[in-house]
């Protein structure tokens, strides 16, 4: 809760609106006094007196105002007005009651009368609040001094009765007294102990929330500025009288007050003096009987804060018996959060006691140690664990109580290790040993250690011990979790342990980390082998990725050989966590692109079948996509190594690219002429070209655009030799063979990654894009070439819209009138040409050009064509969804590289959404098709919420939707509705009328969810459907939907036999909350 920023809310919620003759008026009168004041100031100078001394501002202004013509009828206007005002009932005229000329003239006599005529008024129920307002706003200005404060301050005392007003009226009490105490806190402390019986006086019995709030800053405020041992006891009474605090907020309460909110604000006021102990202690012990819950752990973490500040005599006295009831919570609490707490206080109780390094580690400290030693003699039960976290609780606390612990506990437990009484009794005892070490790097590894093992040698005597028992852990079953931890606490403190300790440990969590079968293992080693590399990098890099890489296998596995997959891509995602680092991914790059080296290598023997080069291709694929991978980890950290590794990797992998496409002599199908590879490549190449420079990027572009467009493809690769051809090998030239226009893809990389500002290495963008764009239409062989070719007209449009400036729109309209009206054109050409048409006005409508919207306002009048064209038309139609994908970034989590506008979703929306509505209502019959294509294809554009709204007639069109028959649009539609359904409750309206509507949904996700005979369908679209259904039994009232549940439950019952695992997973999940429907 800001208090302040609640004050000056309060404050400066209303402004005053004085007459303009007043304000003129006071003007001039302060104009005048100015004058005089400097004349009379000269003529004193001229007369000597110049150590006669100061008048005071007061007194200047008193006798200014007795001989000012014009001064003497200004305050009785003042009061005269304000009186006026007072007598208003109106609330806005009665709370701004003061201002008149205050906000801008600063005298001392209009201030000084509106003081004491806003006095007179403290006595009168009704004129109370609108005067206490007014006398905040005069307790700000310089003009109220430290005199009229405490004056102001005893007439409020002595006239007003708190408990005769409401809520709202003591809080401008409690406004005014902070103004006080902010401006006038030495006028205050010097009326002694009268202040601080007054106030308490005044804010006893409060209970108001938003009040308390304040009164707890006041408070705090008091005890730590004002003398106030001699009078604590008052201040205890209305303070501790509201501890413990259990609030729970009134709905809507428009102040957003929480019960943590006054805890905290309280917490503050009680561990704000020392006077406090003699009688908070006491009352804490006592709480301990009836608290419980968040009540009782509201008291520890009290306690905990209050410790510190009450100090060692006054804790030391009670010393035992808190201890008591804090190891009633340790060892035997239910709760976790209550526990934490209870550590927390017993901590701040040993750091009380035990400050420094010097302090001797005697009394209590003996004997909370000796009784959790007891406690961990029999490690099996509930006991031991809260002993070992009471030791770490003085390990944590104490310079000097913690190394004592460990000198008492290590040795103990060593004992009970090597020689337990039972063999099951060692995976608690190594957990509280590893609790114990836990401890130790939470005080001497955290950022900010001011502790140092090198200073406390608190685990130098147990070096040997502690290793041999982590080692032996690290070995067994049943103690490898724990092992791993203690390991690297261990691992993490710094210059405990040498290279060659921390070397043999990470030896053998390597070998967990590739031989456990336990998940639970593996993940608890690889997140420690993370953790220890950002310490030891060196270590992990020397023992951990070399045994990693070499358990990599030389060739894919075969296609039945499951589990040898499943292995290499464990040690790839370990790699992947474990190489973000920039020491390490050197490391993986290296490996990556060597593994990938000798995967392409042609062997000697014979050629390889179709499922060994599927299984091979996917081997690299899973390469390159954990390169991938950590380069999107390494981006989303921004580390700044990532823009070097691009003449390291990109040169490369252009090379096994560029290597494959080049004609051979042999019939052998190399490995990276896949498409998926391509797409791999492509995307790294992009990202790491995005990173470079503007200055770096044109050079790069410079040499690609070359290589590309004139067929020398040496200058893209790392090494030249493999790229040197007899001939050009463009792959824009005429008779290219296609694997070299799949090359493409590495180009439009490029161009997708490239900078808006970078300069280009050519003179006429225009002339790029057209032929781009004829290669589209004419020369693409296939849908991977042109989807390659689209995105590259998409990027440099969309990059480049200011060098292409004028040309885009005779571009757009030859398009148009050539590619796409043309119905002489072949169908294949027309639809490349409508696909590019339309890729352009994404590209433009991304930057919100007025281009886009007539672009597309075209095609949205050729669907009313659909019976003399059905064909092309509705082609027409699906091809919306190039629209709905305008700025989405090409996979999960990966970086947009367009410019994208503001709101440029909403605004195509807004612009196609009504025409597709009218053009649905006006056509018949089959004809109404078509936009339901369009308006389903252009779902994914804007997020469900922005069609709440106008859901009520969009509705009707998405339930007409489902019907539809391409599993894609219906796929939008229904994952559409699911997100409506979740956020159906935000509004009455919605809520009514998705209830309404709800069978009509149920039945549409169903037929969508189930296979049927002669019905488009996919996996997609199943998953969907089911998901959909599963938001039903949470957001549609049972009553709604009671007559459906059997038939939907036997309808999920034949969901379950789908083909695809993911379906039935879902099926599984929705079928079971549809059983608990309603029950």
């Amino acid at each position: 809760m800001d208090v302040g920023r609640l004050v000056r809310t309060h404050v400066t919620s209303s402004e005053l609106d004085p007459s303009g003759e007043l304000v003129d008026g006071a003007l001039r009168c302060a104009h005048d006094h100015a004058d005089s004041r400097h004349q009379r100031r000269q003529r004193a100078a001229a007369r000597g007196r110049q150590g006669a001394g100061r008048v005071s501002d007061l007194d200047r202004g008193r006798r200014a105002a007795q001989g000012c013509v014009c001064c003497r009828p200004l305050a009785h206007a003042q009061a005269s007005r304000s009186s006026r005002i007072l007598s208003r009932r109106s609330t806005p005229a009665r709370s701004t009651g003061l201002r008149v000329c205050l906000a801008r003239e600063r005298q001392l006599t209009p201030a000084r009368t509106l003081t004491n005529f806003y006095l007179a008024k403290l006595d009168d129920f009704d004129s109370l609040p609108p005067a206490l307002d007014a006398l905040l706003v005069l307790s700000k200005l310089p003009s109220f001094d430290d005199d009229t404060a405490v004056e102001v301050y005893r007439e409020i005392v002595e006239n007003v009765n708190m408990k005769a007003y409401a809520q709202s009226v003591r809080h401008q009490v409690y406004l005014l007294f902070d103004s006080f105490l902010t401006h006038h806190r030495e006028a205050l402390k010097k009326m002694g102990p009268d202040f601080i019986a007054s106030f308490a006086k005044m804010v006893d019995g409060e209970k108001d929330p938003r009040n308390l709030m304040l009164l707890f800053q006041l408070d705090r405020v008091i005890l730590l500025e004002f003398d106030v041992k001699a009078q604590i006891d008052e201040i205890f009474d209305i303070t501790f009288c509201y501890f413990p605090i259990t609030f729970r907020p009134p709905p809507n309460d428009p102040y957003g007050i929480t019960a943590d909110d006054l805890k905290l604000a309280l917490r503050a006021c009680m561990a704000a003096s020392p006077y406090f102990a003699k009688a908070a202690i006491p009352l804490f012990l006592e709480k301990f009987v009836t608290a419980a819950g968040p009540t009782l752990r509201d008291l520890l973490l009290t306690m905990a804060a209050c410790f510190p500040v009450y100090g060692k005599d006054a804790v030391g006295e009670r010393g035992e018996e808190l201890w008591e009831v804090l190891k009633t919570e340790v060892f035997y609490s239910s709760s976790s959060s209550i526990e934490s707490a209870a550590l927390t206080a017993l901590e701040a109780l040993v750091r009380t006691l035990y400050p420094t390094a010097t302090d001797t580690p005697a009394g209590l400290a003996q004997v909370i140690i000796k009784q959790c030693l007891e406690g961990l003699k029999e490690p099996e039960k509930n006991q031991a664990a809260g002993s070992a976290k009471s030791l770490a609780a003085f390990i944590r606390a104490s310079p000097s109580a913690g190394p004592f612990a460990y000198s008492q506990a290590l040795p103990q437990l060593f004992r009970q290790f090597n020689n337990p009484a039972l063999p099951s009794q060692r995976v608690p005892l190594l957990s509280a040993i590893t609790t114990l070490l836990m401890a130790a790097k939470s005080v001497y590894a955290a950022p900010d250690a001011e502790r140092r093992q090198e200073q406390e040698c608190s685990l130098e005597p147990f070096r040997e011990p502690l290793f041999d028992v982590l080692r032996e852990g690290l070995r067994t079953d049943g103690l490898k979790a724990a092992a791993v931890r203690g390991s690297v606490s261990l691992a993490e403190i710094p210059g405990f342990w040498g290279r060659q300790e921390v070397e043999e440990i990470v030896q053998l969590m390597d070998d967990l980390l590739l031989n456990d079968r336990d998940e639970e293992i593996q993940r608890a080693v690889l997140d420690g082998l993370k953790t220890i590399a950002e310490k030891h990098a060196d270590v992990v890099q020397s023992v951990t990725l070399p045994l990693l890489f070499h358990a990599l296998p030389e060739q894919a596995p075969a296609e039945s050989d499951y589990d040898g997959r499943e292995k290499y891509r464990a040690i790839l995602s370990s790699l992947a966590e474990l190489c973000v680092l920039p020491s390490l991914f050197e490391t993986l790059v290296v490996r990556i692109i060597t593994k990938l080296d000798l995967l392409s290598s042609p062997g000697a023997g014979a050629e390889p079948t179709a499922s060994e080069r599927e299984t091979t291709a996917a081997y690299a694929w899973d390469l390159l996509n954990t390169l991938r991978v950590v380069l999107d980890q390494k981006l989303a950290a921004k580390h700044a190594d990532v823009a070097r590794h691009y003449s390291q990797i990109v040169p490369r992998l252009f090379g096994l690219v560029v290597s494959a496409a080049l004609p051979r002599t042999d019939s052998a199908d190399p490995l990276f002429r896949d498409h998926r590879l391509l797409v791999v490549v492509a995307s790294i190449a992009e990202a790491l070209f995005w990173e470079q420079s503007e200055e770096k990027q044109s050079k790069i572009f410079e040499t690609a655009h070359t290589s590309f467009e004139s067929g020398d493809l040496r200058g893209i690769v790392f090494d030249a030799a493999s790229a040197k051809t007899a001939a050009p090998r463009s792959p824009f030239r005429p008779g290219a063979t296609a694997p070299e226009q799949d090359l493409i893809a590495l180009y439009t990389a490029l161009v997708r990654g490239l900078k808006s500002k970078t300069p280009l290495p050519f003179l006429s963008a225009t002339d790029l894009l057209t032929s781009k764009i004829q290669w589209a239409v004419h020369v693409a062989r296939d849908e991977f070439q042109l989807n390659i070719v689209l995105d590259l007209i998409t990027a440099f449009v969309n990059k480049r819209a200011g060098d292409l400036g004028d040309a885009l729109g005779p571009i757009l309209e030859r398009i148009w009138m050539e590619e796409i009206q043309d119905t002489a054109q072949p169908f294949e050409t027309r639809r490349r040409g409508l696909l590019v048409y339309l890729h352009i006005a994404k590209a433009l409508a991304l930057l919100r050009n007025e281009l886009a919207y007539a672009a597309v306002n075209r095609v949205i009048e050729i669907l009313v064509l659909s019976n003399l064209d059905p064909v092309f038309v509705g082609e027409a139609a699906r091809g919306f969804s190039v629209l709905a994908d305008a700025g989405k970034p090409k996979g999960k989590g990966r970086a947009n590289h367009l410019n994208v506008k503001l709101l440029y979703a909403q605004k195509l929306w807004s612009f196609v959404l009504p025409k597709l509505i009218e053009g649905e209502k006006e056509a018949e019959g089959t004809k109404r098709l078509v936009y339901l294509e369009a308006f389903a294809s252009l779902l994914p554009l804007v997020p469900s919420t922005v069609l709440l709204s106008n859901l009520p007639t969009l509705l009707p069109l998405l339930l007409r939707s489902l019907s539809l028959p391409n599993p894609a649009q219906r796929t939008n539609v229904i994952t559409t509705l699911t997100s409506i359904l979740e956020t159906a409750n935000t509004s009455t309206a919605t809520d009514t009328l998705l209830h309404e509507q709800a069978e009509a949904l149920v039945d549409g996700f169903l037929k969508s969810a189930l296979r049927e005979d002669g019905v488009e369908t996919s996996g997609a679209v199943r998953s969907a459907a089911l998901l959909g259904l599963g938001v039903f039994p949470d957001s549609i009232r049972y009553e709604t939907l009671r007559g459906a549940k059997a038939r939907v439950v036997r309808s999920l019952g034949l969901a379950l036999d789908d083909p695809l695992r993911a379906v039935r997973r879902e099926a599984v999940d929705t079928r079971a909350k549809w059983y608990r429907y309603g029950a």
